[in-house]
């Protein structure tokens, strides 16, 4: 393969490559997150929301290259196929855990019922 035809390959997968990064950035903080990120919850949302919304896109992107490759009867490798399953399941778990971890701090912060019946 010669350097030009690299450097093309490697310019077509550049803007995914750049909005995955983006939205791996995004969602970082909510690998661990816990009772001191209160502070900034506003900003956190509006980063889950933006991050869930790329990674979203790029997942419907894929898809949409997969499904519906261009050029007519143009086969799509079995490769791209099973990382298009792969990152819709990476999706769907990271969706639950940050359910899982919301409701987990949403029930930690909870105020707790004091003994009435004293």
């Amino acid at each position: 393969m010669n350097i030009e035809a690299l450097k093309s390959q490697a310019l077509r997968h550049l803007p995914g490559a750049i909005a995955l990064l983006i939205a791996f950035w995004l969602l970082f903080p909510f690998i661990k997150i816990d009772q001191s990120d209160f502070v900034h919850a506003k900003q956190y949302v509006y980063r889950l929301a933006l991050g869930m919304m790329i990674l979203i896109i790029m997942l419907g992107k894929m898809g949409f290259d997969v499904f519906f490759p261009q050029g007519i009867a143009q086969k799509v490798s079995n490769l791209k196929s099973i990382l298009f399953i792969i990152f819709g399941i990476l999706i769907l778990a990271f969706v639950v855990y940050i359910i899982l971890q919301a409701g987990a701090l949403f029930l930690g912060t909870y105020p707790q019922p004091t003994d009435v019946m004293q």
